[in-house]
């Protein structure tokens, strides 16, 4: 079924960017000040977080229909935490290079078939991420990775209906991984959608092959 599309002003964008500056910046994120006026008449400045890196998950499923999960201590949090084989893809691969990187290093596992699930911006008001969760199933092991020297990973394969519900108890919080769960649920609950096709194209192109505007947007700093 097509859906309109939803409503946008015919001037959508109210800011005029005065200036902007870099104030730190990294392999993994950086983060910039522009100084703004808005049409309302506020001037201020925006502090913009830009990740280097595109967030990637995989929900890879068993013949058991489990979860394959991933546990590790979250810095920022002070927690420990449940999720998805994530990681970051760079600049040189695709979303869906970086994710199946992911899951032989994480989880030491290949899988058979693979396709897009999700897309989302984990945090719009105050970075640029793009987040790109695929599906994958008819898992294998493959060689697995020695883990790098800052990480502790525990391996859990979870039933995939006990999986939602501890995302609706708090026991599982990571973004990537709420979103998968619960568009996988969406769809096999007969909610049916497509990725638009450009947006379905990204998933499998490198970045330079096709830049966000929030991403192409650091290249005109000064």
């Amino acid at each position: 079924m097509d859906l309109k599309p939803l409503p946008c002003p015919d001037s959508p964008d109210p800011y005029t960017v005065l200036d902007r500056r870099m104030v730190y910046d990294s392999p993994w994120i950086r983060v910039r000040e522009d100084r703004y006026q808005h049409r309302r008449g506020a001037q201020g400045r925006y502090a913009v977080c830009g990740f280097q890196r595109m967030a990637c998950g995989v929900l890879a499923l068993d013949e058991q229909d489990r979860v394959v999960l991933v546990g590790q201590w979250r810095y920022p949090l002070e927690a420990y935490s449940w999720e998805l084989p994530e990681g970051g893809g760079d600049e040189t691969e695709s979303p869906f290079e970086a994710i199946r990187r992911e899951l032989a290093e994480e989880a030491g596992l290949s899988a058979k078939v693979w396709e897009p699930l999700c897309y989302f911006h984990p945090s719009n008001s105050s970075t640029d991420e793009e987040a790109f969760l695929f599906l994958a199933s008819d898992l294998e092991p493959t060689d697995a990775h020695e883990a790098e020297d800052n990480e502790e990973l525990m391996l859990h394969r979870e039933p995939y209906a006990d999986c939602l519900k501890r995302v609706l108890m708090g026991d599982i919080s990571d973004s990537l991984t709420v979103m998968a769960l619960l568009t996988l649920q969406a769809r096999r609950s007969g909610v049916a959608a497509e990725l638009a096709p450009a947006l379905a194209e990204r998933f499998f192109q490198r970045p330079g092959e096709h830049p966000s505007a929030g991403r192409a947007r650091w290249k005109t700093l000064p």
